[in-house]
């Protein structure tokens, strides 16, 4: 069950059951304060809603492959059926976690209320020659950088999720400017979407989409944003 104040974070998987492996045990150990974990399963073939489930996991599974957004929109009303849920965040499996990581972007977002949503700084190269001294020494050294910017892994307060809403669910398949749309909408409610080098992890990016064929969908999301906002992304 969520606690007072208990973050909750949404892992959105579609297969590469060994990345999610690595993710979850990265995550378990970095993360100290806390938190609700749900998975949003895409309908994986390789045995990763099972792996999960056998973690004590709870796993939301599709029968078929469904869109990032509506996955997170999953997700989203999930954590928010719990009442002591404070915070709702998304995960990705291609990343790599440090600790303190979770706690630095709460303290970020308790002193700048301004902030709707927030990203951590993302280190790239080789995830070896990261150790927690070495991300804290750099976190420490840039904690006060704070600027406007998209990125992902992201946390919200719920607030402020349950003035925006939820994704469009208009943009299809393993995601592309679904993001910006939201981001669009949590500007147009007044706050800021941001990025904060308070906190960093690894992330190797594209993780699934790299090996998905998805280029009609990127072609449709590309026009279903132009149709619907007229320009690229605000932040």
């Amino acid at each position: 069950m969520a606690g007072p104040g208990r973050p909750g974070v949404i892992l959105t998987t579609y297969n590469f059951l060994e990345l999610t492996r690595r993710c979850l045990s990265s995550f378990k150990r970095a993360t100290a304060t806390p938190y609700l974990l749900v998975v949003v399963d895409a309908n994986s073939r390789d045995g990763t809603p099972e792996y999960l489930e056998l973690q004590g996991v709870p796993v939301i599974r599709n029968s078929e492959e469904v869109s990032l957004s509506t996955a997170l929109n999953q997700g989203m009303r999930f954590l928010l059926s719990f009442p002591g849920v404070s915070h709702i965040g998304w995960i990705h499996n291609d990343m790599l976690f440090f600790r303190g990581w979770l706690e630095a972007l709460l303290g970020v977002l308790d002193s700048h209320p301004e902030v709707g949503k927030l990203a951590p700084y993302n280190l790239t190269g080789d995830p070896g020659q990261y150790t927690d001294e070495s991300v804290a020494a750099f976190t420490a050294a840039h904690a006060g950088r704070l600027h406007g910017g998209n990125g992902c892994p992201w946390i919200m307060p719920r607030h402020v999720v349950e003035e925006v809403g939820f994704f469009d669910e208009g943009y299809l398949r393993c995601g592309g400017y679904e993001d910006w749309d939201y981001n669009n909408r949590v500007l147009d409610r007044g706050y800021q979407v941001a990025i904060t080098w308070a906190s960093a992890v690894w992330h190797q990016g594209m993780g699934t989409r790299r090996h998905v064929d998805q280029r009609g969908a990127d072609r449709h999301n590309a026009a279903y944003y132009e149709r619907k906002w007229g320009r690229g992304p605000r932040v």
